[in-house]
């Protein structure tokens, strides 16, 4: 008996690491350059491009490569806020209806704060996704917080990340969508974790930024510090030099 329980065991592991590759398998990234720097921390496969707009045909392009079934992790907006962000609404839509036709999930992540004086746009932009997309069954995960407002995440054009933005944004991302990182398998999680506040209040358009402050270092055990002794020799009247 006890030889049949651990084989039943060990099927189960089997199955559970052929889920879960199959799983990771089916998730992919898609979106602009700010997705490509995602895909690089989170392993996935990507189809994510610099330039890449919620409007126009490249958008769409990648939503029709994606396999189908797939779970995409989407990162679009941020070219978009740089601009105007009025009509959107129809290009959303057209992204939001090829998916549903392909039984994709989505999984879309908002634009983070920006250091430049377009954030407001970015802001509004994210406003509008949080009310528009879950309604339409997509998990929506927004970046305004205060780890990208003020954190010291981003790169000095204010807008792309340092590679410790990119792993803040995939932890955050995976954990809203219920995934649990194992080595570069991804594995369904219970849930969500607790995350921090969703908005940071935006900085004024011409604040500098600054790192966070750097962690006090740990305090060091008490030790007798080395005496040192100077010896001073006197010769023929004259004093020696100090050693």
């Amino acid at each position: 008996m006890k030889g049949k329980g651990i084989a039943a065991l060990a099927g189960g592991s089997v199955v559970l690491a052929a889920l879960a590759t199959a799983q990771a398998a089916t998730t992919i990234i898609l979106g602009d350059s700010l997705g490509e720097g995602l895909a690089e921390v989170s392993h996935l496969q990507s189809f994510a491009k610099i330039s890449v707009h919620i409007r126009g045909a490249k958008a769409l392009d990648q939503v029709r490569r994606a396999p189908e079934n797939s779970t995409a992790f989407v990162v679009l907006g941020t070219n978009d806020a740089e601009g105007s962000i009025t009509n959107l609404d129809k290009s959303i839509d057209d992204i939001l209806s090829l998916a549903a036709k392909k039984r994709m999930k989505l999984v879309w992540i908002g634009p983070p704060c920006v250091h430049r004086p377009w954030d407001t746009r970015a802001r509004e932009l994210d406003k509008m996704l949080a009310a528009k997309l879950p309604p339409r069954g997509v998990t929506y995960v927004p970046m305004r917080d205060a780890a990208f407002c003020t954190g010291g995440l981003h790169e000095p054009d204010g807008v792309h990340l340092k590679t410790k933005g990119y792993a803040y944004m995939w932890d955050k991302a995976r954990r809203v969508a219920g995934f649990e990182a194992t080595g570069s398998i991804m594995v369904a999680a219970a849930g969500p974790a607790a995350l921090p506040a969703r908005d940071a209040a935006a900085p004024a358009s011409n604040a500098r930024f600054e790192l966070a402050a750097a962690p006090a270092p740990a305090a060091r055990p008490a030790v007798d510090e080395p005496k040192v002794y100077v010896l001073r020799v006197k010769r023929g009247g004259t004093t020696g030099q100090a050693n």
